[in-house]
């Protein structure tokens, strides 16, 4: 399971090779690089620490809609520190 970190411009021009970030089911214990996510009503973490990963856009299969203002402003703060930018 993926959250897709690609910007809406791109996805929507139909771009092939996406990026996200990896969301577990596993706990992975304290860590500053994770982010708790509901999905589907189960507990997940977003783990930046495992970096961006590129997604080829044939294999999504299943869309669980959009992650919430909140998970993205995290996502985004996390983004930046384990990037350096």
């Amino acid at each position: 399971m993926v959250l897709l970190v690609t910007s809406q411009t791109l996805i929507d021009q139909g771009v092939t090779m996406l990026y996200a970030v990896e969301a577990t089911a596993d706990d992975p214990g304290p860590s500053l690089l994770t982010i708790p996510v509901l999905v589907a009503g189960q507990q997940h973490w977003l783990n930046i620490q495992r970096g961006l990963t590129r997604v080829y856009r044939g294999n999504l299969t299943e869309s669980y809609g959009m992650a919430g203002p909140a998970v993205l402003e995290q996502l985004d703060a996390l983004l930046r520190v384990a990037l350096d930018l």
